[in-house]
């Protein structure tokens, strides 16, 4: 009878041992597949001392989990993503560092390191897509103090990005009050550019619904060319656009260009850098006032640090292409020169001159509503084309 007992007592003891067996093997594959699932899910981010939450979207190739590159556009508001297919590398610029991957590769070049991220990248369905041990791995490398991979979590925890999208717009009617500017045979550049800049910002408020447009003057007012960029740089001015008349001795000269601030390198910019800077002498003060206006050459290595320089270039270019494009007008193309105006401006900023009124033709065409809708629609054109890249590569 004993031996019975124990018999049915070592069978209860194995049916324990056998439950407590399964459970624990229950056990060990839910954790396997929740660490599977956090290895193969989307990438949760969360932004430190905010309630801020975003998600990278993920794709499974081969068992290697992929994101696209546009996702760090959306997720960390990556100021900019480049593709050189001559160099054959993707630039992918986030927290105002600039990263270089190499196209079907896996390896990141950072100031001059190569990194490796262990599987390729590879194009698909017009995107480039990167394995998300980039992220993991490569980027919480690049960025200690800004990025953390939290692998219990299987989350990113990332600082706050620096929102860099363009929101403000300073538009700078040139001259006003006291000074006309050009003058015409029956119109004052005054008067026309401001009522360009009107156009131009109520076409831009319409069509760019997260962007703020202000003007230096909004009224024939007289305000120092000081005091433009002054305006623009207290704004927090994402772009500075000064709109201008051009004005030549020659009757015949026509055409439109647009400037960034830079020395002049043609006697023709020279004369116009002239002409729009005269202003400081004959309505600020004369050669003292001059005076008040810093040195070029330390502002330009400034902006050659900054990059403003490349950006200012970057937004005249696409004003310019626009504007030739829906006007029709002669191309004088994009320029540079030293204008009092652009000194100063902490923001990618340019010139535009719009025609010259002191051509007859010209300057009918100037007054000209249908005109001036052509052109302000061509600069609203060019403005885009700059925030779009400025903003996120599409």
């Amino acid at each position: 009878m004993y031996f019975i007992q124990f018999g049915k007592l070592r069978d209860v003891r194995l049916d324990i041992d056998m439950v407590l067996t399964m459970k624990r093997v229950f056990l060990i594959s839910v954790i396997l597949c929740l660490f599977c699932s956090a290895l193969l899910a989307d990438i949760r981010v969360d932004f430190k001392n905010s309630k801020k939450t975003e998600t990278i979207k993920t794709i499974n190739v081969k068992g290697i989990e992929y994101f696209a590159v546009s996702e760090l556009q959306a997720v960390f508001n990556a100021k900019s993503i480049t593709e050189d297919r001559i160099e054959n590398k993707i630039n992918i610029s986030i927290y105002n560092e600039s990263i270089n991957v190499l196209q079907n590769s896996s390896y990141a070049s950072f100031k001059g390191i190569l990194y490796n991220f262990n599987y390729n990248s590879f194009y698909q369905n017009e995107s480039w897509y990167l394995p998300t041990t980039f992220i993991k791995n490569t980027l919480t490398t690049l960025f200690p103090t800004k990025l953390r991979y939290n692998a219990t979590k299987g989350t990113i925890e990332a600082d706050p990005v620096i929102d860099s999208r363009v929101k403000v717009i300073v538009l700078d009617p040139g001259h006003g009050g006291k000074d006309p500017g050009a003058v015409g045979a029956t119109s004052k550049e005054k008067d026309i550019t401001l009522d360009m800049v009107y156009l131009i910002k109520s076409k831009l408020e319409n069509e760019l619904d997260d962007v703020k447009v202000l003007l230096t003057r909004s009224k024939d007012e007289f305000v120092s060319l000081q005091a433009r960029t002054k305006f623009a740089n207290d704004q927090h001015a994402h772009l500075f656009i000064s709109v201008h008349c051009n004005a030549a001795l020659a009757k015949t000269s026509r055409g439109i260009e647009t400037f960034f601030l830079s020395t002049a390198r043609t006697t023709e910019s020279r004369a116009v850098e002239a002409l729009e800077n005269s202003v400081v002498m004959d309505y600020e003060g004369g050669q003292e006032a001059v005076k008040n206006y810093d040195d070029l050459q330390m502002i330009l290595a400034d902006m050659h640090q900054s990059e403003q320089l490349e950006e200012s270039s970057n937004l005249a270019l696409r004003i310019q292409l626009a504007l030739v494009e829906g006007s029709k007008a002669v191309d004088r193309g994009v320029k540079q020169a030293g204008f009092y105006v652009l000194r100063g401006a902490f923001m990618p900023s340019v010139l535009i001159e719009l025609g010259f009124i002191t051509n007859v033709e010209e300057e009918k065409k100037l007054l000209n509503k249908d005109y001036q809708n052509e052109l302000a629609n061509s600069i609203v054109q060019g403005v885009k084309s700059f925030k779009q890249k400025y903003d996120y590569i599409q």
